[in-house]
């Protein structure tokens, strides 16, 4: 959903008091309304001001509905995949007109008007359904006796209300913030006060409770547009879940203030913030998300700058000051906390947050194509390294892009495939004749079957997909380890300029083993660049991302494979893994899960030669 775009649809097109953001605006000036002077007897209630209306004849009005909390998706154990929220009415649901007394607020008898929510249509030249108009409803040539209305928009179990005057507007936004603002409403209606006045102060008190109000300290007044309220209203409604949206309700409406929350509700939103699918977005590349569409990932930037000020107001942390830089606040998160940073409090990670490793950048630049690469210096305790803070992007023979897509190159660099580089010599097959042939006999001798027409079939399948999309010289399965163990010379590994080299096992066994004996969290998470980055190392979590007009999928994978200089394998190790291991390393992460979250908590060194992988050269000291 390319949410820019609707929200253009039902945000003021230019500034006016935070009380009407709650309304949403009027593409017109409201409702041109038939007034009928009343007869004794028949006029409703209303302030002293109102005049005695008996109806307001073929009114039409529109209200947009808006509601996608993020879910709480599973991932495998490897990798997560992170689908961007989608609107919980856009396939539909109704919307309910009740006409309410203008002082009580309570519905008039016989007052209610159903209409359904557009969600998805038959397009009449395919006959497929396509996407209607995303959550909004429409009330055409209606008479209402009151001007004041409750909306209710309902989908499944969740129901989303607001009161609203017809005379405001006839477009309105119905969406958690108008939820909790209605029961405020009726809270304060039932102490006396006026529905205009108790409209205006709880649509105030619930925008400045939480996080972009104008008594709010954290948001200067210059960012208080209608852009960027709308955007931040669209953060609150992909964070909290329908249960805790009635928590919050029933909490802040009573007083209107966040200090009658409870400690339960401050750490659910907590635990919602770190569920967001907008936090594991943002842990990948910048780079990958700004080459995909830089609007979305600038309004990532927004909801998390958001989630941040919402946490400051519900806990109390007071403003990020000059005088408390580099200070932190603990908001009960199991993954982060919040830290002041040149004024703004900013999310960092507990385990990586306070570490001090000591390191220094530099640069270089690769000769053969006068590529700058950053570089850093980190000290191991009395040693030192430097390596390349950045993969080595040069473009070699055997080397490509992630996925086959060359704007990755740009963000991962380039991935080497030493196999590729292997002659005939050193394959078990070259065609996919042979290769059925030789996968069939494997299957054979593994199994305990001998039906050779199954097995013959399964190989068939296995090598069409090798040969169709992949590179027979890529399957580690058809490489002849022994020989190429016998003559590790055959593979050319050394892809670094000059000056630089190839890492070893031992350099990156110094590097994790250093790391990993301090007991601050797991090596992977102090190399990785959006994880506090705390020795500059700056890996990037892969992830493969696509995005066509607002509409997102992400996978991500942890930081794909390293590779490094061919060493022979241990006697022992060749054994027990039957041959499958020769003397190249690669790195590969291991993962758990933690909370929603799926946290990649190490680097393991591997006996593996992959069929492709990453460099990160270091400097030939």
């Amino acid at each position: 959903m390319n949410y820019t775009k609707i929200a253009g649809q039902f945000v003021c097109k230019m500034a006016m008091p935070l009380a009407l953001m709650f309304a949403a605006c009027s593409t017109e000036d409201g409702n041109a309304v038939s007034k009928v002077d009343g007869t004794p007897g028949t006029e409703m209630g209303g302030a002293s001001d109102e005049p005695r209306i008996v109806a307001y004849e073929k009114i039409s009005l529109s209200a947009r509905a808006y509601y996608a909390p993020a879910g709480n998706e599973a991932g495998s154990s490897e990798d997560v995949s992170v689908s961007v929220p989608t609107n919980v009415f856009f396939d539909g649901g109704q919307i309910i007109l009740t006409e309410l007394d203008t002082v009580t607020l309570e519905p008039l008898d016989d007052s209610t008007i159903t209409e359904s929510f557009k969600g998805d249509v038959i397009d009449s030249l395919t006959g497929e359904r396509v996407p209607g108009d995303d959550g909004m409803a429409s009330f055409d040539s209606v008479s209402l006796r009151s001007p004041i209305v409750l909306l209710e928009a309902v989908s499944g179990e969740v129901s989303l209300s607001a009161i609203v005057d017809i005379r405001d507007a006839n477009t309105f936004v119905i969406d958690g913030l108008s939820h909790l603002a209605t029961y405020r409403i009726r809270k304060l209606a039932e102490s006396g006060m006026s529905f205009v006045a108790a409209k205006a102060q709880a649509e105030t008190e619930v925008a400045n409770a939480l996080g972009f109000g104008s008594q709010n300290p954290f948001v200067e007044e210059s960012l208080m547009n209608s852009s960027n309220v709308a955007v931040w209203r669209k953060a609150f409604n992909e964070l909290v879940a329908y249960d805790l949206l009635q928590h919050l309700k029933v909490e802040l409406g009573e007083s209107g203030s966040l200090a009658d929350l409870s400690e339960d509700s401050k750490k659910s939103l907590t635990d919602a913030v770190e569920r967001t699918h907008y936090w594991r977005l943002l842990n990948v590349s910048q780079k990958a998300l700004e080459m995909r569409d830089e609007a979305f990932y600038q309004e990532c930037m927004q909801f998390k700058a958001y989630y941040a000020n919402l946490l400051a107001s519900v806990f109390g942390v007071g403003q990020c000051l000059s005088e408390n830089e580099g200070a932190f606040a603990d908001v009960q998160g199991e993954l982060f906390e919040l830290k002041c940073v040149s004024g703004s409090w900013e999310f960092v990670y507990r385990e990586t947050s306070r570490l001090n490793i000591t390191h220094t950048f530099g640069t270089m630049i690769d000769s053969r194509d006068n590529e700058e690469y950053k570089t850093v210096t980190i000290d191991l305790g009395g040693t030192s390294q430097t390596w390349m803070a950045e993969n080595l992007r040069y473009v070699a023979e055997n080397s490509g892009c992630f996925r086959g897509d060359s704007l990755y190159c740009s963000v991962y660099g380039r991935l080497y495939s030493p196999l590729v580089g292997l002659d005939s010599s050193y394959r078990k097959y070259t065609t996919k004749e042979g290769c059925v042939d030789v996968k069939a006999l494997e299957y054979l001798n593994e199994s305990l079957s001998d039906d050779t027409l199954y097995w013959r079939g399964r190989a068939e399948e296995d090598c069409d997909e090798i040969f169709e999309y992949g590179d027979y010289r890529d399957d580690g399965d058809n490489v002849l380890w022994d020989r190429v163990i016998d003559s590790l010379e055959a593979i050319n590994f050394e892809v670094c300029p000059e000056g630089w080299r190839m890492p070893k096992y031992e350099d990156w066994n110094a590097l994790l083993s250093y790391l990993d004996g301090l007991g601050q969290g797991p090596a992977l998470t102090l190399l990785l660049a959006n994880y506090g980055n705390p020795t500059g190392f700056g890996l990037d979590l892969l992830a493969e991302i696509r995005g066509e007009k607002g509409l997102f999928l992400f996978s991500v994978k942890g930081v794909g494979e390293y590779l490094f200089e061919p060493v022979v394998t241990p006697e022992e190790i060749r054994g027990n893994a039957a041959g499958d291991v020769v003397g190249a390393l690669a790195t590969q992460t291991s993962s758990r899960r933690k909370g929603a979250n799926m946290y990649f908590e190490a680097l393991v060194l591997g006996y593996d030669l992959p069929g492709s992988g990453f460099v990160r050269c270091i400097k030939d000291e």
